[in-house]
Formats: C-alpha cells, structure tokens, sequence
C-alpha cells in the first residue's frame, strides 16, 4: 500500500495529469483534424487542402456552412457554403438567450454577383457586429471549369483588428455554393491566401453527377 506521504507527493501530478486530459477532451469535441489529401464536404465539394487545417465542430454561425481554421477562429477562418437555397440567409450567428426581431439577409437564386457581393457585406455587418464591413474587386473565377465569381473583403470588428478577406462562388441548381477565407491582415491573412487560392484551384462539386 502507498504510504501517506507517497500519495501526496503524486496528489498533483494526478491533478494535472487529469486537467491536461480534460483539455484534451473538450478540443477534441470543438474541432476536428482535416489531413492534408482530398476531403468531402456534405457531399457536395471535394478539395485538396495542402496544409493540415482542423474542422470547426461548435462554430458560433449556422446555416449551409462548414468552417475549418488553421490558428484559431479569431485568427483565421475558411467557412465553405455547402449550397444556400433560395430564400435563406448565408449564415446566421447562433442566438444567445435572445432571439432577434429584424430578419437576416437572404439569398436569392436569381442574384448576380454583385448582388451577392453586397449580401456577404450585409451578412457580415450583421453577425460580426463591425465598425468596417467592405466589399470589392469582382471579377470572373474558373471553379471546377465553370463559370463562377471572387472579390475581396474586409472587415473592421470591436476589438478593432482588421480582417482580409476572399470569396468565390458559383450559383448551381438554385443554389450558392462557394468558400469565403478571412483572417487577421498580419500575418494570418496573406500567410495562407497561397493555400486558399490551391484549395479552390483543387475544388470539385459533386452535384455535377446528380441527376434533375
């Protein structure tokens, strides 16, 4: 049997020990590691990322989204829309004891991308609470040798860090499909624009193969 002054002794290792694997635990359920080879995302778009990200499990939005990240949420973002039919919003921060009276912004299926320009700007006013919500710089995107769109963003929010952004889209069957990437402007913005710009170089949709 251990004797008294034994167990005390290990008293705070197995404090830690239990703390670090608690840490270990919550993570795990927050995110999600996303390997460097092509992924499937809701089945409907497949890429090929060049660098480890992780899959954003608890995001503070909903919608037609998956988010992955490579520092962190506040650091870097990369939400993909996985197909926003007609008449929903692109996404929606998650309601915190209070639901809001004003409706959101919504897609609609007969947009042009300068409508839609305008309503990632509103949507981003609206769920990142900013002081500085711009778009601009339209222009033509090959995405997966079709026709589809990309422009800038940038967004200024309370704790009054700028954040870069890019977006590229296609409408498809009624549908918005696309991958928005937005970080920090220092450092986390451009370090991975290279890899953003492989990732939707990469980029197939697979309702291609879906019959009407």
């Amino acid at each position: 049997m251990m004797s008294r002054i034994a167990l005390l002794n290990w008293t705070p290792l197995l404090v830690l020990a239990l703390l670090l694997a608690g840490c270990e635990t919550t993570g795990s359920r927050s995110f999600g590691l996303i390997e460097a080879q092509r992924q499937t995302i809701d089945n409907v778009i497949s890429v090929e990322p060049g660098l480890t990200w992780n899959k954003v499990r608890s995001s503070k939005f909903t919608g037609n989204i998956e988010v992955w990240t490579l520092d962190g949420p506040t650091l870097n973002t990369l939400m993909f829309f996985t197909g926003v039919p007609d008449g929903e919003p692109l996404f929606v921060r998650r309601a915190v004891n209070q639901k809001s009276v004003e409706q959101p912004p919504v897609f609609k299926s007969d947009m042009n991308p300068f409508e839609i320009q305008e309503l990632l700007e509103a949507t981003m006013a609206r769920n990142f609470q900013t002081t500085i919500a711009d778009s601009r710089g339209l222009r033509p995107q090959l995405i997966d040798q079709g026709r589809g769109f990309r422009f800038d963003t940038s967004l200024v929010g309370r704790d009054e860090v700028e954040r870069h952004g890019v977006f590229v889209g296609t409408i498809q069957r009624n549908k918005l499909y696309g991958a928005w990437f937005q970080g920090a402007k220092h450092h986390y913005f451009y370090r991975y624009l290279g890899e953003y710009d492989r990732i939707i170089e990469s980029a197939q949709l697979l309702i291609k193969a879906e019959s009407d």
